[in-house]
């Protein structure tokens, strides 16, 4: 059938953004058991923010799935649903690596002291971040020519992580402090 082809299917993304909730409160929860001396109030947030963002990607995935169910609704309308669930599920999974790597390089702050090994964690996590961001780009966009390059959406979240990293070096160096 022509519609048996054109069926989105957004279970998986509904799975992982669930699982995502659970992984994120879970944190959330062990990390108020041993909180280290600063970066828990940071790293709350970001990952409080990620939550809310897994949520609204289940909702609106679910939304998607509901409205190729209906039939009611046309192509265009499911896509937009499925992409504000993908920039959503996007910018929530950035916020967790922010969340962690602000949580790792303050808990080896804690345990080692100002020792500059304490950076090499959260610049480790954040650059395979950036590898796999690159990699996905690869296959994403093969065969266009740059365009993985141009992805506005990926490329944000790589300059908010940076923009991390940037800031747990200025804390390193007593330039700043993460609350």
């Amino acid at each position: 059938m022509e519609q048996d082809k054109k069926r989105i299917n957004v279970k998986d993304w509904i799975i992982t953004s669930t699982t995502m909730i659970g992984v994120n409160l879970t944190i959330l929860a062990l990390i108020w058991q041993a909180a280290p001396p600063q970066g828990i109030y940071t790293a709350t947030l970001f990952l409080m923010l990620s939550f809310i963002l897994f949520i609204n990607s289940v909702s609106a995935n679910s939304k998607a799935n509901f409205e190729v169910k209906s039939g009611n609704a046309t192509e265009e309308k499911i896509l937009k649903f499925v992409s504000f669930a993908e920039y959503s599920f996007g910018l929530g999974f950035t916020l967790i690596i922010i969340g962690f790597s602000i949580l790792s390089y303050e808990y080896l702050l804690d345990f080692i002291g100002n020792e500059l090994i304490v950076l090499i964690i959260p610049s480790a996590f954040l650059i395979t971040a950036w590898i796999m961001i690159f990699i996905y780009n690869s296959i994403n966009f093969s065969g266009k020519p740059l365009k993985g390059i141009r992805s506005l959406k990926r490329n944000l979240w790589m300059i908010m992580e940076l923009i991390c990293l940037i800031i747990i070096i200025l804390d390193f160096f007593n330039l700043i402090i993460i609350p």
